[in-house]
């Protein structure tokens, strides 16, 4: 593979890593704002205001119809090279470093000083349950699981594994078909969900797992079969009328006392997802000083966001407005700020620099 395709690559996706993590912190604080329950939420606003709350879920249920699986999408495309290049022992301990000890952090560091007694009651549910919250951390927690996975099947299919085969990008029928067949398997995540938890064994919202696990092996694949340079105009355009589809779907599934959320999911994942690489491919391939500053501090600064998002809440909500807008745009610009400069100064820290 010469060295150009490969910069081409890696510059456009780092860039979708920075501004996901962004939209990832600004969904939290669309909660903080709009009531959804994430621990410090600003009060009530009066009555004649709450409309604006739907506004904010709104904002969140778009973020939520995507965002997560174009991780484990991305994340998953750089689990073969590195695995080849470091073996088996090597990839599994490098993942636990960089992603476990974060976990951890959030677990016994973060989470005692944010939250009084939550850490004892979080440990208790753990035993009492099965469930733990472990913050934004879940995706770390879950990467390192599936990255075992992977390295375990690598291992059991090493002896007999063909030769290269190059493939293109599955057919529109058979994406359009897969997005339907989803259907089912992503109302099984609903129903494990709601006869587990909401954060069973790490694992948060499991109604949402079946596609984690199929974008994260669509990840795999796109690297082995080198998917996404033959990604066309017409994937995105596909993208965008999936997504559309998606909320079709949603209304329909919703007027029929079905969780549209979940109805719609297969199509919303996979159709913004194409949109955005090929968009990303064509208009964002490039990396100067800030975008490679980002890019650097990205992991950091969505492993700490909620300290900083909490403490511009616990300020704010003396001051706070009755138009949840205002309150959302006041708690996002410094929770951002915030997230990428602690994020900063993490990285620049001898020992922290090598897990982050």
């Amino acid at each position: 593979m010469n060295n150009s395709i490969e910069t081409e690559r890696y510059d456009y996706l780092d860039n979708i890593k920075w501004v996901l993590t962004i939209i990832v912190i600004l969904h939290h604080c669309a909660a903080t704002a709009g009531l959804d329950p994430i621990g410090f939420n600003l009060p009530h606003v009066k009555e004649s205001m709450q409309y604006q709350y739907g506004i904010l879920g709104t904002f969140m249920g778009i973020n939520q119809s995507f965002f997560m699986s174009l991780f484990f999408f991305i994340s998953a495309y750089f689990v073969i090279p590195s695995f080849e290049r470091k073996g088996t022992r090597t990839f599994m301990l490098d993942k636990l470093k960089r992603l476990g000890i974060p976990t951890l952090i959030t677990l016994f560091v973060l989470f005692p000083i944010m939250y009084q007694y939550y850490f004892v009651s979080n440990i208790k549910g753990l035993f009492l349950t099965g469930n733990i919250d472990l913050g934004v951390t879940w995706f770390c927690w879950t990467l390192i699981v599936f990255s075992g996975v992977f390295a375990l099947c690598s291992q059991i299919t090493s002896g007999s594994q063909k030769g290269f085969v190059d493939k293109p990008i599955p057919a529109i029928w058979k994406i359009l078909l897969f997005a339907i067949i989803m259907v089912p398997f992503n109302f099984f995540g609903l129903y494990l969900m709601e006869a587990l938890g909401s954060n069973f064994l790490g694992f948060h919202l499991l109604k949402f797992f079946p596609m984690y696990i199929s974008m994260f092996y669509f990840g795999i694949l796109a690297y082995r079969y080198q998917w996404l340079d033959k990604l066309e105009r017409k994937h995105a355009f596909l993208g965008i009328l999936m997504w559309v589809a998606g909320l079709f779907i949603y209304k329909v599934a919703s007027a029929y006392g079905l969780n549209g959320e979940v109805a719609m999911r297969g199509f919303t994942v996979i159709g913004m997802s194409m949109f955005l690489l090929y968009s990303f491919k064509k208009l964002f391939n490039t990396k100067g000083q800030w975008s490679s500053m980002l890019t650097r501090t990205a992991f950091a600064a969505y492993v700490v966001q909620l300290y900083p998002m909490k403490l511009t809440a616990d300020f704010y909500q003396s001051f706070m407005t009755q138009t949840p807008l205002i309150n959302f745009v006041v708690i996002a610009i410094p929770s951002v700020i915030g997230s990428f400069a602690i994020g900063y100064l993490i990285c620049k820290t001898p020992i922290l620099k090598r897990i982050f």
